[in-house]
């Protein structure tokens, strides 16, 4: 649990110190957090798909994790991290993994539409 927390905290930092001198005074913002927690969120598929090939290490990147930074935002760079890693892609044990990735696509999406067609007018 402890290490969990750990590897959450390290997402938080890496994410925020893409995010934050990029964005300041930025009309932009939405676009920015996408782009630095997508990166983040990439960076751990793969770091997680590392740990889990070469076994060096008992420890491993939290689902759980994955799938906060996805619902977050890091939804472009899980399905990148997805396909790119060939990681968490069997259905059969990963389908909570795929679920939360659709739903994290779809909500994103509804709300980058409605961002655009109510408010950019």
């Amino acid at each position: 649990m402890r290490f969990s927390l750990e590897i959450a905290l390290l997402a938080a930092v890496l994410t925020a110190a893409i995010y934050v001198p990029m964005s300041l005074e930025s009309k932009f913002q939405y676009w920015i957090w996408l782009a630095s927690i997508s990166i983040t969120t990439f960076l751990f598929y793969g770091l997680d798909k590392f740990l889990a090939r070469f076994r060096t290490w008992r420890i491993r990147v939290p689902e759980a994790v994955l799938n906060a930074m996805t619902l977050a935002g890091g939804f472009p760079g899980a399905w990148v991290g997805r396909f790119l890693f060939r990681h968490k892609t069997n259905l059969r044990e990963h389908s909570g993994m795929f679920a939360v990735l659709v739903a994290a696509t779809l909500l994103h999406g509804a709300g980058i539409y409605l961002y655009w067609r109510f408010l950019m007018r």
